[in-house]
Order: structure tokens, then C-alpha cells, then sequence
């Protein structure tokens, strides 16, 4: 490394003065590549240093290389640790999709309805059964159209849920709209008639009717990624 040499260093305490330690001090303070300037001076050149000039010339500099050998690099590092636990991340997801529906106050229903608009593909149920009534509930049709559907979902690797309560229609919508399921399958009693039945899904609110037989796999493949709901929506209809 270029360094001001010690007797160079006499020579301008001297020069300067009072002022020849800070000059000094300041020459030696210099990076690198403006030592390689100093060295390379070839006539007079004015510096300023704390508000005050001064000029420096080839007679006053001499500057050497040494080899700086170092054994030793020790340091004391600044460590960042944030608290990032599950907690955070789960509350950051609920900020980005949850948000609640404009009432209606034009129905019975008048409370705020909230929407967990998770993404189909990592919502933890992809679909939920829904019986329009408790007299389809325990028809033994339903018993086993249901089970038939649970066990198809399932060995498509679709995990889902039903609500067999005695709310209305509307209300399971609701619930399931808050738990973030991304479809709902009703079951009606023209389910029980010709084993069709009516597809609503979660954003947009829409449904279709089509075979239960479809549905599992219209469902995989809208969790995902291969069809889209408008192209479902315009194969099958409204019910």
C-alpha cells in the first residue's frame, strides 16, 4: 500500500507550520487513489483543507509501498434479528384477502359479510357440501350421492368439508364465503331426481347446474390453474 513516507511527513510540518500536522494528517487520511495522484505531481497543486488552502508541491511529497501483513482480522458484526414467526406471516395473508361485502340492506340479511379470498389452490378446503334443507340432509339419496362425491374429491387429493346446519341457504354461503372455501356444491331436490347439482364460487358469487359427476374434476382443475370459472360458467349456464 502507498504511503506518505516519515521523513516526507517531517518535511511538511515544517513547510506549513502550525497548520503542518493537520496537512499531514490529512495527507495521510487519503485514499488510495488520490495518494497515487500525490505521488504523480508534477508541479504545484492547491488543496483545501478545513476551509483553508494550501499548496502542495513534488519537493514535499514522497510517498513508499509497504506490504501491510494482517494475522489477525477480527470484527465485530452487526446482527438484524427479526421476530418472523408463523404468527406474522399468517396475519400478513389475512391483510391481502379478507375484506367484507357492501350489505344487503335490501334483504333479511343486513350484517357485514366477510370474505377470506384465499387462492383455490391453497385454500385448506377446496369445496363444501351444502344440503338445501334438513329434509335433504337425511334423505338416504344425499347420504350416499355425498359420500360417493367425498370419497372422489379425495382421491384427487381435494380436501373438503359440508354444513349440514339448519341455516338457510344463503347463510352456509356466507360461513363458507368467511372460512375462505373457494366452492360450494348444493344439494337440492332435483339433486335427488337426476343427481345434478348446483356449483356457486366464492369471488364472483356465480353458479351453474351441471352433473355431480363433473364436478369433482372441474374442481381440481380450477384449484389447479387449468380451466377457468368463466369458461365453466359458459359451458354450463345459470341453474
Amino acid at each position: 500500500m502507498l504511503q506518505l513516507k516519515k521523513a516526507s511527513g517531517i518535511t511538511v510540518m515544517k513547510a506549513f507550520k502550525k497548520d503542518g500536522k493537520m496537512v499531514k494528517e490529512w495527507i495521510e487520511a487519503l485514499p488510495q487513489e488520490k495518494l497515487a495522484e500525490l505521488d504523480g505531481l508534477k508541479g504545484p497543486k492547491k488543496v483545501d483543507i478545513n476551509g483553508q488552502s494550501f499548496e502542495l508541491t513534488p519537493d514535499l511529497l514522497q510517498f513508499e509501498r509497504k506490504k501491510e501483513k494482517i494475522s489477525v482480522n477480527s470484527l465485530t458484526p452487526g446482527v438484524i434479528e427479526p421476530s418472523f414467526g408463523i404468527d406474522r406471516i399468517f396475519t400478513v395473508i389475512l391483510e391481502h384477502v379478507y375484506y367484507a361485502r357492501p350489505k344487503d340492506e335490501s334483504g333479511d340479511d343486513k350484517q357485514t359479510r366477510g370474505v377470506l379470498a384465499l387462492n383455490a389452490n391453497m385454500a385448506p378446503y377446496k369445496c363444501c357440501m351444502l344440503p338445501l334443507d334438513q329434509r335433504v340432509a337425511r334423505h338416504e339419496k344425499y347420504i350416499s350421492l355425498s359420500s360417493a362425491f367425498r370419497s372422489e374429491l379425495s382421491s384427487m387429493g381435494l380436501s373438503s368439508t359440508s354444513d349440514e346446519g339448519g341455516a338457510t341457504i344463503g347463510r352456509k354461503y356466507c360461513r363458507n364465503d368467511e372460512l375462505g372455501i373457494p366452492f360450494a356444491i348444493t344439494f337440492d331436490f332435483t339433486t335427488l331426481e337426476d343427481d345434478t347439482v348446483t356449483m356457486r364460487e366464492r369471488d364472483c358469487m356465480q353458479q351453474i347446474r351441471l352433473p355431480l359427476k363433473d364436478a369433482a374434476e372441474l374442481i381440481r382443475n380450477l384449484c389447479a390453474g387449468e380451466e377457468k370459472w368463466s369458461d365453466a360458467f359458459k359451458r354450463y349456464g345459470t341453474p
